[in-house]
């Protein structure tokens, strides 16, 4: 069953308040054929929610997962320690569900450069001990989280570019987890860094919800965290799709080439809607790269209107029919 509702762009408040109903919906239908999976959340904060949100997506790409969830900021003791449970239930996949909330010390402003470096090298390591324990208990695939930006600068711009900042040090450990992915097979980021800035950074760490229920993410954004989190799980199981169908008119082109002609469609760099349709041409012609396939609707329409441009791009051209 695929819903609707669930589909990329979506209304995250009706997804937390419908969700019981909605994963009601996804399972009515028991002859359904899922893949069956055992997710690990391992979280340095709640996690509930993202869990019950995480499912729904994962239920409708067909996959059933089933959880085992950590107590409260237990992240850590449950992925080094013995744990019996955790053992017994064999996890396919583990997601490491942490923020920049868990960092232990940031650096101070009396600090040296080699003092700032040590704490970055303890914070990386303590990570890299969750990862190499996962692996080598459970041999499954590990989903990590990476580092949202804080929600202040205490040095304003100097922040970033500073050893002492706070935005300077989440960006350095981000890249060591970024390092040790391109040289792992089984381990993948969930990027909250770029996340929670297309969301908002002060929405996304509204204090509101730390306080009151000891959630790192606003719970309104959690649709976002988990539809990233299933994304990740439904490419590692292969379930990605290969293709995108394509419209023509008001699609690729401003106008209706059957309508206004070729000389009457709008696209290309002389005007600001034409500068958007090509700009998504080219968006679409990325696509190549990762082996996307793009269908267009009218295969005529098509080639009757690309023999009527001339684009020193040559961007419609480029696309397959």
């Amino acid at each position: 069953m695929n819903l609707k509702d669930l589909e990329y762009p979506f209304d995250p408040e009706y997804i937390i308040k419908k969700k019981k109903s909605i994963r009601r919906r996804l399972l009515e239908d028991g002859t359904s054929s899922y893949t069956d999976i055992r997710i690990a959340v391992l979280g340095g904060y709640t996690t509930d929610d993202i869990k019950k949100v995480l499912e729904l997506f994962l239920l409708n790409y067909g996959i059933r997962p089933e959880f085992y969830e950590s107590e409260y900021n237990q992240f850590y003791q449950d992925a080094v320690f013995d744990n019996a449970e955790m053992e017994s239930f064999a996890p396919d996949f583990v997601y490491v569900c942490t923020s920049n909330r868990n960092i232990t010390t940031y650096p101070a402003l009396s600090d040296t450069r080699e003092e700032v470096d040590v704490l970055l090298a303890q914070e990386a390591e303590k990570y890299h001990t969750i990862w190499e324990h996962i692996s080598e208990k459970y041999h499954c695939t590990i989903i990590q989280n990476n580092f949202e930006m804080p929600s202040f600068r205490l040095l304003g711009n100097k922040d970033a570019s500073d050893i002492h900042g706070r935005v300077n040090f989440l960006s350095r450990l981000n890249q060591r987890f970024n390092e040790y992915a391109q040289t792992h097979d089984n381990f993948y980021i969930c990027d909250i860094n770029y996340i929670s800035a297309d969301y908002g950074l002060q929405a996304w760490s509204d204090p509101f919800y730390w306080y009151m229920y000891k959630y790192a993410v606003a719970v309104p954004a959690i649709p976002y965290l988990s539809f990233n989190v299933a994304n990740i799980i439904k490419s590692v199981l292969g379930k990605n799709k290969k293709g995108i169908v394509l419209d023509l008119d008001n699609t690729l082109w401003g106008g209706v080439v059957g309508d206004d002609g070729v000389d009457g469609i709008v696209i290309g760099p002389e005007e600001s809607e034409g500068q958007a349709y090509l700009d998504f041409q080219r968006y679409l012609n990325l696509h190549e790269q990762l082996g996307v396939i793009l269908n267009i609707d009218s295969k005529n329409d098509y080639e009757n209107a690309i023999a009527g441009l001339d684009h020193p791009d040559g961007v419609l051209k480029k696309l397959p029919v």
